[in-house]
């Protein structure tokens, strides 16, 4: 009897597609250190920026970032060797006061979102600035 030969390459660039397409998985985090699998794959933050690139996601700043008030696109931030998903949107505080800003749909325990990364931040970010969606009502965020 033959076994099948594993492809562990085509395995985890398959699973980094459904979890960047958001398709069977919940986008929240994904560890790319590979948790043991470093001797079988080196270099998943490497593939992992690579399958970004091809779905759309470009490097870029938060605050270079065109939207408006009502409009979010998907994004990840990479910290810790884990890539973190969650939007980029427009949080405002009062009708002249607002910030654009990433936060990740992981939250703290004070249930605001772990990972932050504000509009005037030098930080580099992974978004899909192509995908554009309306902000549910819900989300829109108005902090009195």
């Amino acid at each position: 009897m033959r076994s099948k030969k594993v492809n562990v390459k085509d395995d985890l660039i398959s699973a980094f597609d459904e979890f960047i397409e958001g398709k069977f998985v919940s986008r929240q985090v994904v560890n790319l250190t590979g948790d043991g699998m470093e001797r079988v794959y080196d270099g998943l933050a490497d593939l992992f920026i690579a399958r970004l690139k091809l779905h759309g996601y470009v490097e870029i700043r938060v605050g270079e970032i065109e939207l408006k008030e009502d409009e979010r696109v998907p994004a990840f931030v990479l910290k810790s060797e884990k890539a973190y998903f969650g939007w980029v949107f427009v949080e405002r505080f009062t009708d002249r006061k607002s910030r654009r800003l990433f936060g990740s749909v992981v939250r703290n325990k004070k249930g605001d979102w772990l990972i932050q990364v504000a509009g005037n931040s030098t930080e580099r970010i992974y978004a899909n600035i192509n995908f554009k969606i309306e902000m549910e009502a819900e989300r829109l965020f108005l902090m009195e």
